[in-house]
């Protein structure tokens, strides 16, 4: 019976799931207002005209492709016409054209009022919105209310992110206050809605965001001695481009502080949930007892984190690490490479908030307990 309910259960996350994907696809098409782009189905694809022969050496070069397409948005939904895009080829470049498949077309209208069009995108909205709410259903389905608390946890991350910190930031704001601010929100909003013991979600905090300072410390003290300024890679160059006025170093630094946060309320709540155990199953436990416990587990779960943290820094530099290393570079000059530094400060700093999250949040718990125990009434057996 348990295995029928989970499939049950699964099965109603599928079609919640399509549902979720089809609305999202009327919803998005009927919003869609951007003036130089529209939603297209591809109904046919024609010739493309061969790659130009005089610039063969080129990586990317253009064709023309000829193409029948129904409009899905705007004044023009529903109409059906033909038009030659202009593609780029080349390794990994482009996006593969099928029949029968949507698209985001945009126009570049000249002065003299034609127009050269090209398929930007894919459109994948709905699709990724149906995933999102289908891995959700999943998580609920295995994990229950613990799913439920955390997907809670991870939608207020979200929200405080991306309609709090980001637009602020760009505001204006100083990065560094802002992001120990979110900071402070995002770890009581995960620790509220995870940790289930309300005497322990203080400790849980406090060791997490013990951590957290303790990464933005490193961070800073590395970004001074190694004179980074924040500006290393195409993004980073662009916002200081956009908006000259960004502290481009405190933006460094505040993605560290909110980076590593993730990785120390891991470790934090583990610890906690974990000495939280032992008191439970043993109220006399002896404190140095309990400490040691606590500091045991939080190393084994260190080991692993660590490596988590130093991997995906690692993966989310390798396309540029191959680029310095095509062009010649040896390891020294790979790790003189201010981008590269920038990574290694991710990845250093966060390693530092993991190692302080274990001594804070042990000491706290059982300072905790401590106070505790001494305002417990004495029982005489």
């Amino acid at each position: 019976m348990k295995y029928l309910r989970h499939l049950f259960r699964l099965a109603a996350a599928a079609l919640v799931s399509a549902a979720v994907y089809f609305g999202a696809y009327f919803w998005v098409l009927r919003a869609w207002n951007a003036e130089d782009s529209l939603v297209v189905e591809i109904l046919d694809i024609g010739k493309e005209t061969a790659p130009s022969q005089e610039r063969s050496d080129e990586p990317f070069q253009s064709v023309k492709v000829a193409l029948a397409i129904r409009v899905l948005t705007g004044n023009r939904a529903g109409e059906a016409f033909s038009i030659t895009a202009t593609q780029m080829v080349g390794a990994g470049s482009g996006v593969e054209l099928r029949k029968g498949r949507r698209y985001v077309l945009v126009a570049d209208v000249f002065d003299d009022g034609s127009a050269q069009y090209s398929i930007a995108d894919s459109f994948r909205a709905p699709s990724v919105a149906g995933v999102i709410v289908f891995a959700s259903a999943c998580l609920t389905v295995f994990a229950g209310w613990a799913g439920v608390r955390a997907l809670t946890g991870l939608s207020l991350s979200i929200a405080c992110l991306l309609w709090g910190y980001v637009p602020l930031a760009a505001q204006g704001f100083p990065p560094v206050p802002l992001a120990f601010l979110a900071a402070f929100f995002i770890a009581a909003a995960t620790v509220f809605c995870v940790v289930h013991r309300k005497e322990s979600r203080v400790v849980a905090l406090g060791g997490s965001l013990g951590g957290v300072a303790g990464a933005y410390l490193l961070a800073r003290l590395m970004t001074v001695f190694w004179q980074l300024s924040g500006l290393a890679g195409d993004s980073a160059s662009l916002l200081a481009t956009t908006l000259p006025n960004t502290d481009m170093r405190g933006v460094l630094l505040a993605a560290v502080v909110i980076a590593s946060l993730g990785a120390v309320l891991d470790v934090g709540i583990s610890i906690t949930a974990s000495m939280s155990e032992l008191v439970e199953y043993d109220p006399d436990i002896p404190l140095p007892r309990l400490w040691s416990a606590g500091f045991r587990v939080g190393s084994e779960v260190l080991g692993s984190m660590i490596n988590t943290l130093i991997l995906a820094y690692i993966g989310s530099s390798l396309p540029i690490s191959i680029l310095i290393s095509n062009a010649g570079a040896d390891f020294w000059g790979l790790m003189n490479d201010p981008y590269v530094g920038q990574e290694v400060v991710h990845s250093l700093a966060g390693t530092l908030g993991l190692l302080l999250t274990i001594p804070a949040t042990t000491s706290l718990f059982t300072l905790r307990e401590k106070a505790v125990r001494e305002k417990a009434p004495v029982t005489v057996r």
